[in-house]
């Protein structure tokens, strides 16, 4: 009885509640993103969570993270740790696995192995083109979130089907360049109209209905919702057929 409202409703069903439920996500980052993808897949009963993430939690997180509290400040606890212990809370049937590391180039393949999707929750540019080419290489599904300000990009890439993030950024702006939390700062309100989403599109792609280079815009300020379409780079590494390991 646990799911059986959100399995009464028509698009989602029985259908889409199995996918998710022998399935394993990973997430790289615990942080806003990362925090609300996990608690929100943890309530909804997916299978198997992964999570990655090097940082503590600190009194500047906590209005927009919300896994954690100002206990987890004090006792100075890594945010995989908290959200480890509060996932479990929320629901003790899913299996979560957590590394208090960054991902780098050395531990990202043994991260995502077996994943059915890959969910971008960094604020780290460089991360997420290492994320982009892993799973291309492995042929795993991920899909990047890019949150600054009040708005915000979520992009679904599915290897051999179509673009991927350097279809999109073919050469990866410096950070101080690009938008993200520390240029531009961050509203709660965006990370909130983001995850919802970027797991729907999660979503999609478990039960095989996910569209290919799917780019979808938002504001929250001046409410704006577009869905636009990105082409692949010819010779992009993504237009290279990979073998789908983790679906």
């Amino acid at each position: 009885m646990r799911y059986e409202k959100q399995r009464a409703v028509k698009s989602f069903g029985e259908k889409t509640q199995q996918a998710l439920s022998a399935s394993t996500i990973a997430i790289v980052g615990c942080g806003a993103l990362g925090s609300l993808q996990s608690m929100l897949l943890g309530r909804m009963g997916v299978g198997a969570l992964r999570i990655a993430d090097g940082d503590q939690v600190t009194l500047g997180n906590l209005h927009r993270q919300l896994l954690f509290s100002e206990e987890d400040v004090i006792e100075q606890r890594f945010k995989v740790d908290a959200a480890g212990r509060e996932l479990a809370r929320c629901n003790s049937q899913v299996a979560v696995t957590t590394m208090a590391k960054f991902i780098t180039p050395e531990n990202i393949q043994e991260f995502i192995r077996g994943a059915a999707v890959v969910l971008d929750a960094t604020d780290d540019i460089q991360t997420r083109y290492l994320i982009n080419d892993s799973c291309l290489q492995a042929g795993i599904p991920w899909i990047y979130t890019g949150v600054a300000g009040t708005g915000g990009l979520i992009m679904t890439v599915l290897p051999g089907e179509g673009a991927c993030l350097r279809c999109l950024y073919p050469e990866p702006p410096e950070h101080e360049n690009s938008a993200n939390c520390l240029t531009c700062g961050i509203l709660p309100t965006t990370v909130a109209m983001a995850v919802p989403l970027q797991i729907t599109q999660a979503l999609k792609i478990l039960i095989g209905e996910a569209e290919a280079g799917a780019l979808i815009q938002f504001d929250t300020k001046e409410p704006q919702l577009r869905k636009l379409k990105v082409h692949a780079l010819s010779g992009c590494l993504c237009s290279m057929k990979s073998r789908p390991e983790g679906r």
